[in-house]
């Protein structure tokens, strides 16, 4: 016997927002790649930096820490402490920029913007002493992503973003301004005093939204690789170069997402071990 609608909603309040997720990720996916197919396949690098040896991308262990707080979590009896982790968790997912820097360039990819590789650069700021980068954080780029989405008419997208994670909750984790009780949160702001009470039962409801974006996200960014197997030619060019036919490929033996001229003149590697870390374990272990 199948559960009804009505029964899986109540089974899981989220179920809504991770299908308007999945739809609005795949409609801007699809946006990007109509617009641009060989800058889209570039966008699809979380936290691209230019060359440098793997083992130093934080999107990259985000995957890996996704694993590893989930098995955590998991196992054994639910302690406070291990709601302490589960904070820990949610906050990071929030925070984790490198992962969301990729729907951030396919906005740019779809509106023609050449200079899509630098995502989130328009809102880095300085410090007003040292002149030293500031990154921005969670509540910064979910503002910019959810503003970005608007003005170019992913609606949808927009309330995704805007829905993905609760900033009080985080903001709170973040500069360690929580009460933890058996049953309840307690968040009182320190400039305002405004008091807020999360109860357990409207937390897990939070988490599980949080990881869900995420792990859509992810999801939705594995099918678009694989969607190049086989590979696939394109006719494309990078910066000056004259058009020309270029080749995209998704080797699913070594989890790699390449894309080449048709002459070899040049050859980018999206290392996606970790991305894939949810089906190949071994990917933990990547030095």
């Amino acid at each position: 016997m199948e559960a009804s609608s009505d029964t899986q909603e109540k089974e899981n309040p989220n179920l809504e927002f991770f299908e308007k997720a999945e739809r609005a990720f795949k409609q801007l996916f699809d946006a990007a790649r109509a617009k641009n197919e060989l800058e889209f396949a570039f966008a699809l690098e979380p936290e691209e930096r230019g060359y440098r040896n793997s083992g130093w991308s934080s999107a990259a262990e985000t995957f890996i820490a996704f694993d590893d707080y989930l098995e955590f979590l998991h196992s054994g009896e639910n302690t406070r402490f291990k709601f302490r982790v589960a904070l820990s968790f949610y906050c990071h997912l929030a925070e984790a920029s490198g992962f969301y820097e990729v729907p951030k360039k396919l906005l740019l990819v779809s509106e023609g913007d050449p200079y899509f590789r630098k995502a989130f650069d328009s809102i880095v700021e300085k410090h007003r002493q040292t002149g030293n980068a500031i990154v921005p954080n969670a509540s910064k780029v979910f503002r910019d992503l959810v503003g970005h989405a608007k003005n170019l008419g992913f609606d949808e997208l927009a309330e995704v973003f805007s829905q993905a994670f609760d900033p009080v909750l985080r903001n709170a984790y973040a500069h360690a301004n929580y009460i933890l009780r058996p049953s309840e949160i307690r968040i009182a702001d320190k400039a305002t005093n405004k008091i807020r009470v999360i109860q357990m039962a409207e937390f897990d409801q939070i988490f599980n939204k949080g990881l869900g974006f995420f792990q859509v996200l992810r999801n939705v960014l594995k099918e678009y690789m694989r969607s190049y197997l086989p590979a696939k030619i394109i006719i494309g060019k990078l910066h000056d170069e004259p058009e020309g036919p270029c080749k995209i490929e998704f080797l699913p033996e070594y989890r790699a997402f390449v894309i080449s001229r048709g002459d070899d003149y040049w050859r980018w590697v999206i290392d996606a071990r970790e991305i894939f870390a949810d089906e190949n374990p071994e990917a933990h272990d990547t030095p």
